[in-house]
C-alpha cells in the first residue's frame, strides 16, 4: 500500500518560518503581480505577529496560524486540482469529505513544524503572470542549513487572492498529491483515499500526543 506524501514542508515553510521578507521593487511589475506580492507580504506579517506574541501559548499560536492558513489558501480549489478528473466522478458527499480530510491532514502536519520555529529570512525573488490570471510569487527561504526555493501560485477569487499551490524546489504540492490520489482511487476507490487521509491524520495526532 503506497503512503500518501507528507507534504508539509509545503505548508510548514510558508507558515512556520515566515519572518523577515525583503521584497523586490514593485514599481515595474504588473498590477496583478504587485497585488499578489502584497498578499504574500501581508500573510507573512500576520503570521509574524502571531508567532512573536509572548502572551500566547504555543497551542494558541498553532490554532491562530491554522485559522490563517484556512483563510488564505483555497482548499476546495486545491482539492479539485488534486483530484483532477476524479472530482466530477465523485458524489457531493465524497467531495466534501475529501476537502475536509485533506485540509485536516495538511493542518496536523504543519502544526508540528511550529514547534521548531526559528527566525528565518525569506526574500521575494520575483513574480510571474500565469494563465487564467494567476500569479506565481517566487521566494527563497534562507536557513543555516541552506536556501530553499518556495514558490506560491495564487489566484484572485471574489474574496481576494488565495494560495492554490506551493512549489518547493520545483516540486508541486498539487501534482505530488494528484499522482498519489489517482493511484489510490484507481485501485481502491475514492472512499479508500478519504479513509487513508483520515487514518494518516489520526496517526499524526497520536504521534504528537505521545511526543
Amino acid at each position: 500500500m503506497r503512503r500518501l506524501p507528507p507534504p508539509l514542508a509545503a505548508l510548514a515553510l510558508p507558515i512556520a518560518v515566515l519572518i523577515v521578507v525583503e521584497a523586490v521593487a514593485e514599481s515595474s511589475v504588473d498590477p496583478a503581480e504587485a497585488e499578489a506580492r502584497h498578499f504574500v507580504q501581508q500573510t507573512i506579517d500576520d503570521v509574524m505577529e502571531i508567532l512573536h506574541d509572548s502572551t500566547l501559548a504555543l497551542e494558541q499560536k498553532k490554532n491562530r496560524v491554522e485559522k490563517l492558513a484556512y483563510d488564505r489558501f483555497e482548499f476546495q480549489l486545491i482539492s479539485r486540482f488534486v483530484l483532477a478528473r476524479n472530482w466530477n466522478a465523485m458524489t457531493e458527499q465524497q467531495r466534501s469529505d475529501f476537502v475536509d480530510a485533506f485540509k485536516k491532514h495538511l493542518s496536523v502536519t504543519y502544526r508540528d513544524a511550529l514547534d521548531s520555529f526559528r527566525d528565518e529570512k525569506i526574500t521575494i525573488e520575483a513574480s510571474r503572470l500565469e494563465p487564467r490570471g494567476d500569479v506565481t510569487v517566487m521566494t527563497r527561504v534562507h536557513q543555516n542549513s541552506g536556501d530553499t526555493q518556495v514558490d506560491y501560485r495564487l489566484r484572485k477569487t471574489p474574496e481576494g487572492w488565495r494560495g492554490i499551490d506551493i512549489i518547493i524546489e520545483g516540486v508541486s504540492l498539487v501534482q505530488n498529491f494528484r499522482s498519489q490520489a489517482q493511484e489510490i482511487i484507481g485501485a481502491e476507490g475514492a472512499d479508500a483515499l478519504i479513509q487513508k487521509l483520515r487514518n494518516k491524520q489520526i496517526d499524526l495526532e497520536t504521534g504528537t500526543r505521545k511526543s
